[in-house]
């Protein structure tokens, strides 16, 4: 009993670790937390809604009254007014009775004082702008709608680019064990050639095709590792996870998602990617209604059509004199109407060019239309072409499995040689690089259809009429 419990601790002192870090890797679901907190794009995004929103605060900050507070404080060296004397003969209109009891100058004081303390307090309230304001709300709360939108799109895009690049490293991964079997054998093939020629069984044409199939595979495994390192990078920068590597990630592509996705035809992923409900529409149409919103202001602001507001105004005064203090007030009211008559003809050149942004508006939509058909369809051909090819190679694969098990049979009966059996060999390995270098291209293809038709593959029901 002592012993069994002395294993239990072994064992379970060995499984921890490993449990441990398995639970620190990352998931998909992790990664697109991290994306959604790190992506660059992303935190762009949430600035350019939230400048979005302000724009539409102050829209309405358009209805209500704008208060504006003016105090200022004077000092004059040398006051306009001061101390006034007068002779009582320069008085026109004083009686002669008051006249002759004033004989001597009599001086007046009109002292405006050295310091002098003013304000104004100004409220103004728009009353009939034309729909100005009200269509200014609109036009930056559908901005705003849009901003939204985008950040939402952007962050599909970029989630079904995570999953494009998880399943292409994991692929190639794949491949890189299958290029050192490669290797290895065409070492085999070369050391057979070089004995053989040395024989004189073998010629030294056999032996360069021995080495030109080692330099083949060792340019493959270059240009295998300089896109590793691309779609490494790139996954880093999209995670915003700098020392991201595969190691850490637990991840396995889902490759049902493709039979999910072309259990679908062409014409109804077609249908589905040009609904008006699909946000990069939905988006486009927005933009149309900003462009009219601005063709209604424009008109809104044409010659002859007065604002009208209100403005009322509360103006205190005061002088500071040694003594005393002297001060005034005053409450102004004004009902004010105010238009351009012309200038130049700008407004009606708003008017046109808000015209022509709308008309450029309708024409983008119809583009946009346009280019959703042509990748869904350039799509949805590379998709069905890759599982053919994934088919094929598969086929090729079994087919070659059976003829080198064919020449290792001859090799043991003394019919074959070595060297036919590593060819029979490679040309397995080489059918399941072509199958794995397929899956990449098939992922590519389904998940930009899947992006494009906005389709849940976690939500669609396997549909294998008429598939292979």
């Amino acid at each position: 009993m002592r012993r069994f419990f002395i294993v239990f601790l072994l064992i379970t002192a060995i499984i921890a670790p490993l449990s441990a870090t398995e639970r620190e890797k990352y998931t998909l679901s992790s990664l697109i937390t991290a994306m959604e907190t790190g992506n660059a794009e992303l935190l762009k995004s949430d600035q350019e809604i939230l400048k979005a929103a302000l724009d539409t605060k102050d829209a309405k900050g358009g209805y209500t009254p704008t208060i504006d507070l003016l105090v200022s404080g004077t000092f004059m060296a040398n006051p306009m007014l001061g101390p006034i004397t007068m002779d009582p003969d320069d008085i026109e209109g004083l009686p002669a009775i008051v006249g002759s009891l004033f004989t001597d100058p009599v001086t007046v004081s009109m002292d405006m004082g050295n310091n002098r303390i003013q304000g104004q307090l100004t409220l103004t309230q728009p009353i009939y702008t034309w729909g100005k304001l009200s269509n200014a709300v609109k036009l930056f709360e559908t901005v705003e709608s849009i901003r939204a939108m985008e950040r939402t799109d952007k962050e599909s895009q970029l989630i079904v680019q995570l999953k494009s690049m998880l399943d292409a490293l994991y692929y190639m991964d794949t491949i890189f064990p299958l290029l050192d079997e490669v290797e290895a054998k065409a070492d085999e093939l070369i050391v057979i050639a070089e004995s053989a020629e040395e024989a004189g069984a073998m010629l030294e044409s056999d032996v360069l095709d021995a080495r030109m199939q080692k330099q083949q595979t060792a340019i493959s495994r270059k240009e295998l590792e300089m896109q590793y390192s691309s779609v490494l990078e790139s996954l880093r920068t999209l995670t915003g996870i700098s020392n991201l590597t595969m190691d850490k990630i637990s991840y396995i592509p889902d490759e049902d998602i493709a039979d999910k996705i072309l259990s679908y035809s062409e014409e109804e992923l077609l249908e589905l990617a040009v609904d008006p409900a699909r946000l990069p529409l939905q988006m486009l149409s927005s933009m149309e209604e900003v462009q009219e919103y601005t063709g209604k202001i424009a008109k809104g602001s044409i010659y002859g059509k007065p604002d009208i507001a209100l403005q009322v105004s509360a103006s205190y005064g005061g002088t500071i004199k040694p003594s005393s203090w002297e001060d005034t007030w005053g409450v102004n009211i004004t009902v004010a109407l105010s238009t351009t008559l012309w200038d130049g003809g700008k407004k009606m050149n708003d008017i046109k060019r808000a015209e022509s942004d709308l008309a450029s508006a309708s024409i983008d939509y119809d583009s946009a239309v346009r280019t959703i058909s042509a990748n869904v369809s350039s799509s949805y051909m590379q998709a069905c072409l890759s599982r053919e090819k994934i088919a094929y190679a598969e086929l090729k694969r079994d087919a070659d499995e059976l003829k080198a098990e064919q020449e290792r049979t001859g090799l043991a009966l003394g019919s074959s040689s070595q060297s036919s059996v590593l060819q029979a060999e490679l040309a397995v390995i080489q059918d399941e690089i072509e199958a794995t270098t397929e899956h990449i291209t098939l992922s590519q293809s389904v998940y930009t259809l899947m992006y494009l038709t906005a389709m849940d593959p976690d939500r669609l029901p396997l549909i294998t009429d008429g598939m292979i």
